[in-house]
């Protein structure tokens, strides 16, 4: 990695949030630092937040590739704790959330190698919302974990954390690309690592789950497309370009490798074309209202939604397809794994085989030297 020349600007990396897109962030993020590009500061919100604190703890390439093997084999039930009782307990004692944050803290507890913000090696700020008065609330001390838990707080999904009077959840609520924050901070230079948008532009979501998702993703960027207009001419803005046509919903973890893969590829041939040093770079957003065209249009009688049947068919359809890789891709790990074992195995036994012969051969030596011995004395009797 090079090393930050004396008159470089002061550089923030910002880390967005978007659950499972945020392996669309390993994969820039280790273009870049193979590139040689380093951070003075590092913000973070929600799955954003925990891809800083592990770069911004170890912002090397091996600490990337450390992250991006966490993101390989990560797995939807490493972050939702699966449980029916949960939701049905908290709807009926007026909870405040559908699932337990068990696994996630377990996940974070397991990469995670240290226990206070202030120990990273680059000064780390972990983004969260206070739900009681919206207020943004940015930790840059104390427990990690904590923070990091409080940022991820989706809210209805997981608890929100109580810290004193304030009641935390997920910060992409106020700012989900904190870029604000990092000019606050003094960052001249910030480089913006988004989510991108998934599914195909101009096709139409499935079902209710895809219709929220897209809600919830539109509205995340429609923050940064705002702060791009509102900072790009105050200091350096640079927003890495996500791939484009991300089909894989933000609550889909089965897509690590392909998202990762993907951005990489991307942000190598965007590097390649001086896209880092080219400040003034334009972001695209399918929402942006700060265009100078008006999307001027006639309403007309609404078409009716398409039959139950057809709507069933076309989500079996899709879901079938992800079962089948998801269960083609567990085969694959199984069989690695087989194969690992078996080899394990074979160097065992022929480890322990070659100590049996050993011990054999040592103890064969020892009882014909005792036998010699025994006959040489006899010897000397007679």
């Amino acid at each position: 990695m090079q090393q930050k020349q004396p008159n470089q600007p002061k550089t923030a990396f910002i880390f967005s949030g978007g659950a499972s897109l945020g392996a669309v962030e390993v994969g820039m993020l280790k273009a870049i630092v193979e590139d040689g590009y380093m951070a003075d500061l590092v913000l973070g919100t929600s799955v954003g937040a925990l891809n800083g604190a592990i770069y911004a703890s170890d912002p090397t390439i091996e600490g990337v590739k450390t992250l991006e093997q966490t993101w390989r084999n990560i797995k939807m039930f490493d972050v939702f704790t699966p449980s029916v009782l949960t939701p049905i307990k908290n709807i009926a004692t007026f909870g405040q959330y559908l699932i337990s944050p068990k696994n996630l803290r377990k996940l974070m507890d397991d990469h995670l190698n240290f226990t206070k913000i202030e120990e990273t090696k680059i000064p780390l700020y972990i983004t969260t919302t206070d739900i009681n008065t919206g207020d943004e609330v940015v930790f840059n001390k104390g427990l990690v974990i904590e923070a990091l838990l409080a940022s991820a707080g989706i809210p209805g999904v997981f608890p929100p954390q109580r810290m004193g009077q304030r009641l935390l959840v997920d910060g992409g609520l106020v700012n989900n690309s904190p870029i604000s924050s990092a000019v606050k901070l003094g960052a001249e230079r910030v480089v913006v690592f988004p989510i991108g948008f998934p599914y195909t532009p101009n096709k139409e979501p499935k079902n209710i789950l895809e219709i929220l998702f897209r809600t919830l993703i539109y509205l995340l960027n429609r923050q940064l497309s705002a702060d791009y207009h509102i900072y790009k001419d105050k200091v350096q803005l640079i927003i890495i370009p996500p791939p484009e046509n991300i089909t894989v919903g933000p609550h889909d973890f089965s897509k690590s490798d392909r998202l990762i893969d993907r951005a990489y590829k991307c942000t190598k041939d965007w590097l390649k074309k001086g896209g880092y040093q080219k400040l003034s770079c334009e972001f695209k957003h399918p929402g942006n209202i700060h265009s100078e065209t008006l999307n001027l249009s006639e309403a007309v009688e609404s078409q009716p939604e398409k039959p139950a049947k057809e709507r069933v068919k076309e989500n079996v359809s899709v879901i079938g397809k992800a079962l089948k890789e998801t269960i083609s891709k567990e085969k694959k790990e199984v069989k690695q794994k087989y194969h690992v074992s078996k080899d394990k195995l074979k160097d065992s036994i022929a480890g322990t085989k070659g100590e049996i012969e050993k011990s054999f051969t040592d103890t064969a030596k020892r009882i014909k030297n005792k036998y010699h011995d025994i006959t040489k004395k006899k010897d000397k009797k007679e």
